[in-house]
């Protein structure tokens, strides 16, 4: 007779092999701009993944690292496929649940910043997004190449702050 821990562990390998199947999936999609087909596949990743507000033993057994990660990615990918398709809020949501799954990952927290400056512009978001490429600035992850843009990305969002202007374009370091 197995344990709920050893089901929800045998479960997590289960899950995050069938992620990378989807993700290397919605990566050919997305990386031939059909953003709609990317969404969808990512989204079946993202309906296998544990809910994070479960605290009985089986389900916190399938929060292992490679699913933590794993889980992460598949919610940052359909966010950028979301942005793709020009819908920030759906973006936002599901960067702020990659940034829950794995707060080291930092194309979470860019996603996030990059979502809230995709959003109509509002004082509160350009605040978020400054605290989202802050945040990308912080993880140790986030590669020496990257670095420029998200600094760059970080500037223009203190900048519409800073000029107290809701209705500035989006500048185009923040368009993916």
């Amino acid at each position: 007779m197995t344990t709920p821990r050893e089901r929800g562990l045998k479960e997590a390998e289960q899950i995050v092999a069938q992620l990378l199947e989807l993700k290397v999936e919605g990566n050919a999609y997305y990386s031939s701009k059909d953003y709609l087909k990317a969404i969808a596949v990512y989204s079946r990743g993202v309906a296998l993944l544990p809910d994070l507000d479960d605290d009985d033993e089986e389900s916190l057994a399938k929060l292992t690292p490679e699913l933590v990660q794993q889980g992460a990615v598949i919610l940052c990918n359909r966010s950028a496929a979301f942005m793709g398709e020009k819908k920030a809020v759906a973006a936002l949501a599901d960067a702020q649940l990659a940034c829950d799954y794995d707060m080291t990952n930092w194309k979470a927290h860019w996603r996030a910043g990059l979502a809230f400056m995709q959003l109509e512009p509002r004082l509160e978001r350009s605040e978020k997004a400054i605290a989202s490429f802050e945040a990308t600035l912080l993880c140790t992850s986030l590669p020496a190449a990257e670095r420029d843009t998200v600094c760059r990305a970080l500037e223009a969002a203190q900048y519409r702050l800073r000029e107290g202007v809701d209705s500035l374009d989006t500048p185009d370091c923040c368009i993916s």
